[in-house]
Protein backbone atom coordinates (compact mmCIF):
# COMPACT_ATOMS: atom_id res chain seq x y z
CA UNK A 1 0.00 0.00 0.00
CA UNK A 2 1.54 3.52 -1.06
CA UNK A 3 2.26 5.70 1.63
CA UNK A 4 1.23 8.67 -0.23
CA UNK A 5 -2.94 8.96 1.23
CA UNK A 6 -5.99 8.13 -1.02
CA UNK A 7 -8.62 8.95 1.00
CA UNK A 8 -12.16 7.56 0.49
CA UNK A 9 -14.73 10.42 1.66
CA UNK A 10 -18.30 8.87 2.41
CA UNK A 11 -20.59 11.87 2.08
CA UNK A 12 -18.03 13.69 0.29
CA UNK A 13 -21.30 15.81 -1.51
CA UNK A 14 -23.04 16.67 1.58
CA UNK A 15 -22.63 19.49 4.04
CA UNK A 16 -19.46 18.65 6.40
CA UNK A 17 -18.12 16.58 3.19
CA UNK A 18 -17.90 19.39 0.76
CA UNK A 19 -15.65 21.52 3.58
CA UNK A 20 -13.83 18.30 3.91
CA UNK A 21 -13.34 17.88 -0.11
CA UNK A 22 -12.47 21.55 -0.33
CA UNK A 23 -9.41 21.46 2.26
CA UNK A 24 -8.46 18.26 0.98
CA UNK A 25 -8.34 19.66 -2.45
CA UNK A 26 -6.32 22.79 -1.14
CA UNK A 27 -3.76 21.04 0.33
CA UNK A 28 -2.94 18.77 -3.02
CA UNK A 29 -4.42 15.36 -1.17
CA UNK A 30 -5.74 12.83 -3.66
CA UNK A 31 -9.41 11.25 -2.19
CA UNK A 32 -12.59 10.01 -4.39
CA UNK A 33 -15.95 10.90 -3.01
CA UNK A 34 -18.59 8.37 -4.47
CA UNK A 35 -21.92 9.39 -4.48
CA UNK A 36 -25.06 7.28 -3.38
CA UNK A 37 -26.16 6.50 -6.59
CA UNK A 38 -22.16 4.98 -7.23
CA UNK A 39 -22.14 2.96 -3.87
CA UNK A 40 -24.93 2.52 -1.62
CA UNK A 41 -23.12 2.28 1.56
CA UNK A 42 -26.33 0.18 3.29
CA UNK A 43 -25.66 -2.75 1.12
CA UNK A 44 -22.84 -4.69 1.95
CA UNK A 45 -21.85 -5.64 -1.50
CA UNK A 46 -21.70 -2.47 -2.74
CA UNK A 47 -19.53 -1.97 0.17
CA UNK A 48 -16.85 -4.55 -0.99
CA UNK A 49 -17.11 -3.58 -4.55
CA UNK A 50 -16.47 0.14 -3.71
CA UNK A 51 -12.66 -1.18 -1.68
CA UNK A 52 -12.22 -3.85 -4.26
CA UNK A 53 -12.54 -1.08 -7.24
CA UNK A 54 -10.21 1.61 -5.61
CA UNK A 55 -6.85 1.56 -3.11
CA UNK A 56 -7.34 3.45 -0.07
CA UNK A 57 -5.39 4.31 2.47
CA UNK A 58 -7.63 6.15 4.44
CA UNK A 59 -11.48 6.51 5.31
CA UNK A 60 -13.34 9.71 6.43
CA UNK A 61 -17.20 8.11 6.79
CA UNK A 62 -19.49 11.11 6.92
CA UNK A 63 -22.47 9.95 5.12
CA UNK A 64 -25.44 9.58 6.79
CA UNK A 65 -29.16 10.57 7.34
CA UNK A 66 -28.85 13.89 9.28
CA UNK A 67 -32.02 16.19 10.69
CA UNK A 68 -33.52 18.26 13.25
CA UNK A 69 -36.06 17.91 15.77
CA UNK A 70 -39.24 17.50 13.33
CA UNK A 71 -37.26 15.07 11.07
CA UNK A 72 -35.59 12.25 13.91
CA UNK A 73 -39.60 12.32 15.25
CA UNK A 74 -40.95 11.82 12.26
CA UNK A 75 -38.72 9.22 10.91
CA UNK A 76 -36.41 7.76 13.84
CA UNK A 77 -36.49 4.16 11.74
CA UNK A 78 -34.98 5.65 8.44
CA UNK A 79 -32.37 7.43 10.99
CA UNK A 80 -31.18 4.42 12.73
CA UNK A 81 -31.11 2.17 9.67
CA UNK A 82 -29.66 4.64 7.38
CA UNK A 83 -26.77 5.74 9.89
CA UNK A 84 -26.03 2.07 11.51
CA UNK A 85 -25.27 0.07 8.35
CA UNK A 86 -22.87 2.33 6.51
CA UNK A 87 -20.54 2.20 9.82
CA UNK A 88 -20.99 -1.77 10.29
CA UNK A 89 -19.53 -1.88 6.88
CA UNK A 90 -17.47 0.42 6.45
CA UNK A 91 -14.93 -0.22 9.16
CA UNK A 92 -15.22 -4.35 8.74
CA UNK A 93 -14.41 -3.59 5.09
CA UNK A 94 -11.74 -1.10 5.95
CA UNK A 95 -9.97 -3.53 8.43
CA UNK A 96 -10.33 -6.15 5.63
CA UNK A 97 -8.76 -3.57 3.14
CA UNK A 98 -5.44 -3.23 5.71
CA UNK A 99 -7.11 0.94 5.11
CA UNK A 100 -4.53 2.64 7.80
CA UNK A 101 -6.68 5.04 9.39
CA UNK A 102 -10.94 5.55 9.94
CA UNK A 103 -12.79 9.12 10.71
CA UNK A 104 -16.42 9.03 11.36
CA UNK A 105 -18.34 11.26 13.46
CA UNK A 106 -20.76 9.80 16.10
CA UNK A 107 -23.16 12.53 17.50
CA UNK A 108 -22.58 14.97 20.72
CA UNK A 109 -27.22 14.27 21.38
CA UNK A 110 -26.09 10.67 22.38
CA UNK A 111 -24.53 12.13 25.21
CA UNK A 112 -27.29 11.58 28.23
CA UNK A 113 -30.11 14.10 28.61
CA UNK A 114 -30.28 15.06 32.24
CA UNK A 115 -26.33 15.06 32.12
CA UNK A 116 -25.11 18.42 33.61
CA UNK A 117 -22.89 20.57 31.08
CA UNK A 118 -19.66 21.48 30.15
CA UNK A 119 -20.24 17.29 28.83
CA UNK A 120 -17.00 15.62 29.39
CA UNK A 121 -16.29 12.14 27.28
CA UNK A 122 -15.86 10.26 30.15
CA UNK A 123 -19.35 10.57 30.78
CA UNK A 124 -21.22 9.70 27.15
CA UNK A 125 -22.10 6.20 28.49
CA UNK A 126 -23.61 7.13 31.35
CA UNK A 127 -27.37 7.52 30.70
CA UNK A 128 -30.05 7.11 28.16
CA UNK A 129 -30.13 9.96 25.14
CA UNK A 130 -32.94 12.72 24.63
CA UNK A 131 -36.08 10.87 23.29
CA UNK A 132 -36.48 13.13 20.80
CA UNK A 133 -33.37 11.78 18.71
CA UNK A 134 -32.75 8.45 20.03
CA UNK A 135 -32.44 6.23 17.10
CA UNK A 136 -30.17 8.48 15.32
CA UNK A 137 -28.19 9.06 18.46
CA UNK A 138 -27.62 5.21 19.62
CA UNK A 139 -27.01 4.28 15.73
CA UNK A 140 -23.93 6.96 16.12
CA UNK A 141 -23.35 5.21 19.51
CA UNK A 142 -22.73 1.81 17.48
CA UNK A 143 -19.85 3.35 15.69
CA UNK A 144 -17.81 4.34 19.02
CA UNK A 145 -18.56 1.02 20.25
CA UNK A 146 -17.46 -0.65 16.59
CA UNK A 147 -14.16 1.30 16.79
CA UNK A 148 -13.49 0.43 19.95
CA UNK A 149 -13.68 -3.40 19.48
CA UNK A 150 -11.85 -3.71 16.67
CA UNK A 151 -9.00 -1.50 18.13
CA UNK A 152 -8.65 -3.85 21.02
CA UNK A 153 -9.25 -7.10 18.39
CA UNK A 154 -7.31 -6.43 15.67
CA UNK A 155 -5.68 -3.27 16.31
CA UNK A 156 -7.17 -1.50 13.89
CA UNK A 157 -6.68 2.23 13.72
CA UNK A 158 -9.78 4.32 14.51
CA UNK A 159 -10.83 7.76 15.66
CA UNK A 160 -14.67 9.11 16.27
CA UNK A 161 -15.49 12.65 16.76
CA UNK A 162 -18.35 14.63 18.44
CA UNK A 163 -19.05 17.19 16.77
CA UNK A 164 -21.59 19.86 18.46
CA UNK A 165 -24.38 21.14 16.64
CA UNK A 166 -22.81 21.95 13.08
CA UNK A 167 -23.87 24.69 11.04
CA UNK A 168 -22.47 26.91 7.84
CA UNK A 169 -22.03 26.95 4.60
CA UNK A 170 -23.85 24.38 2.29
CA UNK A 171 -26.46 22.94 4.92
CA UNK A 172 -29.39 22.23 4.68
CA UNK A 173 -31.94 24.75 4.56
CA UNK A 174 -35.46 22.96 4.46
CA UNK A 175 -37.73 24.53 6.83
CA UNK A 176 -38.70 20.66 7.87
CA UNK A 177 -35.50 18.81 7.75
CA UNK A 178 -33.12 20.90 8.75
CA UNK A 179 -30.89 21.85 12.07
CA UNK A 180 -31.57 24.68 14.10
CA UNK A 181 -29.63 27.50 12.40
CA UNK A 182 -30.51 26.58 8.80
CA UNK A 183 -33.98 26.92 9.98
CA UNK A 184 -33.81 29.75 11.62
CA UNK A 185 -31.50 31.65 8.87
CA UNK A 186 -34.25 30.77 6.15
CA UNK A 187 -36.85 32.06 8.52
CA UNK A 188 -35.43 35.37 8.82
CA UNK A 189 -34.49 35.74 5.66
CA UNK A 190 -37.82 35.07 3.95
CA UNK A 191 -39.34 37.18 6.65
CA UNK A 192 -37.08 40.28 5.69
CA UNK A 193 -37.41 40.08 2.12
CA UNK A 194 -41.51 39.52 2.31
CA UNK A 195 -41.57 41.87 5.03
CA UNK A 196 -43.46 39.76 7.33
CA UNK A 197 -44.76 40.77 10.72
CA UNK A 198 -43.86 38.40 13.22
CA UNK A 199 -41.89 35.04 13.17
CA UNK A 200 -42.69 31.87 14.63
CA UNK A 201 -39.91 29.97 16.69
CA UNK A 202 -40.30 26.91 18.34
CA UNK A 203 -39.94 26.28 22.02
CA UNK A 204 -39.01 28.60 24.49
CA UNK A 205 -35.58 29.90 23.57
CA UNK A 206 -34.33 29.03 26.91
CA UNK A 207 -32.48 26.10 25.24
CA UNK A 208 -28.78 26.21 25.09
CA UNK A 209 -26.41 24.55 21.85
CA UNK A 210 -23.08 24.72 21.36
CA UNK A 211 -22.31 25.75 17.68
CA UNK A 212 -19.86 24.41 15.87
CA UNK A 213 -18.71 26.08 12.39
CA UNK A 214 -18.27 23.89 9.57
CA UNK A 215 -14.86 24.68 8.33
CA UNK A 216 -13.46 24.27 11.78
CA UNK A 217 -15.09 20.80 11.99
CA UNK A 218 -13.59 19.92 8.89
CA UNK A 219 -9.99 20.99 9.53
CA UNK A 220 -10.39 18.54 12.93
CA UNK A 221 -11.62 15.65 10.48
CA UNK A 222 -8.62 15.72 8.71
CA UNK A 223 -6.47 16.10 11.66
CA UNK A 224 -7.84 13.17 12.59
CA UNK A 225 -7.01 11.06 9.77
CA UNK A 226 -3.65 12.06 9.24
CA UNK A 227 -2.29 12.50 12.97
CA UNK A 228 -4.30 11.12 15.32
CA UNK A 229 -3.86 7.45 17.37
CA UNK A 230 -6.69 7.28 19.79
CA UNK A 231 -10.04 6.13 19.27
CA UNK A 232 -11.68 8.53 21.35
CA UNK A 233 -14.76 9.72 21.03
CA UNK A 234 -13.57 13.29 20.58
CA UNK A 235 -15.90 16.08 21.73
CA UNK A 236 -15.55 18.83 18.77
CA UNK A 237 -17.22 22.16 19.54
CA UNK A 238 -16.15 25.14 21.05
CA UNK A 239 -16.46 25.34 24.70
CA UNK A 240 -18.99 27.45 24.46
CA UNK A 241 -22.74 27.38 25.14
CA UNK A 242 -25.26 29.98 23.16
CA UNK A 243 -29.14 30.06 23.67
CA UNK A 244 -31.64 29.89 21.13
CA UNK A 245 -32.98 33.11 21.99
CA UNK A 246 -29.55 34.61 21.92
CA UNK A 247 -29.16 32.84 18.07
CA UNK A 248 -32.28 33.94 17.25
CA UNK A 249 -31.15 37.69 18.07
CA UNK A 250 -28.09 37.14 16.00
CA UNK A 251 -29.75 35.72 12.92
CA UNK A 252 -32.70 37.99 13.18
CA UNK A 253 -29.59 41.45 13.74
CA UNK A 254 -26.98 40.49 10.86
CA UNK A 255 -31.05 39.94 8.42
CA UNK A 256 -31.61 42.98 9.60
CA UNK A 257 -35.50 41.89 10.75
CA UNK A 258 -37.02 44.07 13.05
CA UNK A 259 -40.39 42.62 13.14
CA UNK A 260 -41.77 40.83 16.43
CA UNK A 261 -40.85 37.06 17.27
CA UNK A 262 -43.63 34.57 18.65
CA UNK A 263 -42.16 31.74 20.35
CA UNK A 264 -44.55 28.67 20.01
CA UNK A 265 -43.49 26.93 23.72
CA UNK A 266 -46.12 24.21 22.75
CA UNK A 267 -43.52 22.45 20.82
CA UNK A 268 -40.52 21.04 22.25
CA UNK A 269 -36.79 22.71 23.48
CA UNK A 270 -35.08 19.49 23.71
CA UNK A 271 -32.20 18.84 25.61
CA UNK A 272 -32.33 22.23 27.76
CA UNK A 273 -28.23 22.26 28.07
CA UNK A 274 -25.75 21.18 25.53
CA UNK A 275 -22.25 22.54 26.03
CA UNK A 276 -18.65 20.57 25.73
CA UNK A 277 -15.71 20.30 27.79
CA UNK A 278 -12.85 20.69 25.32
CA UNK A 279 -10.11 19.74 27.73
CA UNK A 280 -9.24 16.11 26.04
CA UNK A 281 -9.76 17.40 22.31
CA UNK A 282 -7.17 20.09 22.84
CA UNK A 283 -4.38 17.99 24.83
CA UNK A 284 -4.86 15.64 21.69
CA UNK A 285 -5.09 18.01 18.98
CA UNK A 286 -3.92 21.15 20.58
CA UNK A 287 -5.88 23.81 19.68
CA UNK A 288 -9.89 24.57 19.97
CA UNK A 289 -12.03 25.26 17.26
CA UNK A 290 -12.50 29.37 17.30
CA UNK A 291 -15.28 30.67 15.19
CA UNK A 292 -17.48 33.00 16.69
CA UNK A 293 -20.71 32.33 16.68
CA UNK A 294 -21.40 35.92 15.19
CA UNK A 295 -18.74 36.14 12.68
CA UNK A 296 -19.87 32.14 11.33
CA UNK A 297 -23.64 33.41 11.47
CA UNK A 298 -22.43 35.95 9.16
CA UNK A 299 -20.94 33.86 6.85
CA UNK A 300 -23.59 31.28 6.35
CA UNK A 301 -26.32 33.93 6.02
CA UNK A 302 -24.73 35.63 3.59
CA UNK A 303 -23.86 32.80 1.49
CA UNK A 304 -27.51 31.34 1.61
CA UNK A 305 -28.59 35.04 0.03
CA UNK A 306 -26.34 34.49 -2.51
CA UNK A 307 -27.18 30.86 -3.58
Amino acid sequence: MSNTPYILVTGGHGFVGTSVCNLLKEDGFSFFAPTHEEFDLTRQHEVERLFASNSFTHVIHLAGKVGGILANKTSPAEFFYQNSLPGIFLIHEAYKNGIKKFVGLAAGCGYPKYLEPPFSEEDFWSGYPDENSYAYSLAKKNLITQARAYKDQYGFNSTILLPANLYGPHDNFSLTTSHVVPALIRKFVEAHDKNLPEVEVWGSGRATREFLYVEDCAKAIIQACLSIKEVGPYNLGTGYETSIKDLVKIISKHVGYEGIIVWDKTKPDGQLKRFYDMSYFEKSFGWIPSTSIEEGIAKTADWYKNV
